[in-house]
């Protein structure tokens, strides 16, 4: 038929852009666990790390990976510079409604560009999401050094 070959181009982009969007949800699920965390090791042990004999500097380096760690999260949660399909997307290929292959090889050409761009900001994200579990190991493992 007509057109296949066009059609399955297009749902491949589509199902990349959504597996795309999987893993940005999965990305601010994990920040949202990330965030609730760092809160919690700063009220459990924030209090004995400033109470403790050891050094203050200490103390002051586990509240800045705090105060990073937060802002790195809070930084990855709401959308930033991402693409996904709307009705917007798809009106710029009305008037090929006509001719469906020319419509869905289209489509499948705008989807993969949406779905390159969106990639990079993605990887981005995840470095940030990285650093920012980085830190908050750092923000644990500094008011412990004070307890042992």
């Amino acid at each position: 038929m007509t057109g296949d070959f066009e059609k399955l181009a297009y749902q491949e982009a589509v199902r990349g852009l959504d597996k795309q969007e999987g893993l940005l949800e999965a990305l601010r699920t994990r920040t949202g666990v990330l965030l609730a965390a760092s809160f919690l090791a700063a009220s459990l042990l924030g209090q004995q790390a400033f109470r403790g004999p050891g050094p203050q500097a200490l103390a002051i380096a586990a509240v800045i990976a705090f105060v990073i760690s937060i802002g790195a999260g809070v930084y990855i949660l709401p959308k930033r510079n991402l693409v996904f399909p709307t009705v917007d997307f798809y009106e710029g290929s009305y008037d090929l409604r006509s001719d469906m292959a020319e419509t869905y090889r289209r489509l499948a050409y705008d989807i993969d560009r949406a779905r390159n761009a969106n990639e990079n900001e993605i990887r981005r994200l995840s470095r940030i999401f990285i650093f920012a579990a980085l830190l908050l190991v750092i923000e644990i493992a500094l008011p412990l050094v004070f307890a042992g």
